[in-house]
């Protein structure tokens, strides 16, 4: 009898793994298919520290200034950040130009990306964050 007890007490100390798994593979299954879903935000051309300055090919890149003020310039202009797309639409008339975005390092990054949402709605596809070398 005590044989027996052994042998069924062997028995239920085997862990089947393999339905551990089958559950492991499908929870990898959906966060692979989910993950690009989640993933909202800008695309932005990012300068890196210390590179140099950047050629520009073909037509002149527009400069868009957000001043310490929170006073948006386009150019030299003072523009109205309602007016913004509409300027800005029609300074690109169609054609694909990279844009400069500068901005007070005293600003606040909602505002920042709020002039960033704004030119990604006009269709602007190259934004470069215009910064000093550091030392300066």
């Amino acid at each position: 009898m005590a044989g027996r007890v052994k042998e069924q007490l062997d028995d239920l100390a085997e862990i089947n793994v393999t339905p551990l798994v089958d559950v492991m593979l499908v929870l990898l299954i959906i966060f692979i298919i989910t993950a690009p879903m989640l993933v909202q935000g800008l695309k932005v051309n990012l300068p890196k520290q210390n590179a140099p300055s950047i050629a520009s090919k073909g037509a002149e890149p527009l400069v868009v200034t957000v001043t310490k003020d929170h006073v948006i310039l386009l150019g030299d202009e003072p523009v109205h950040i309602k007016l913004l797309p509409d300027r800005i639409g029609a300074m690109l008339g169609g054609e694909a130009r990279p844009v400069y975005l500068k901005a007070d390092e005293s600003i606040p990054y909602g505002e920042v990306i709020r002039v960033m949402a704004v030119l990604h709605r006009v269709g602007v596809e190259q934004v470069g964050l215009v910064t000093q070398p550091e030392g300066r």
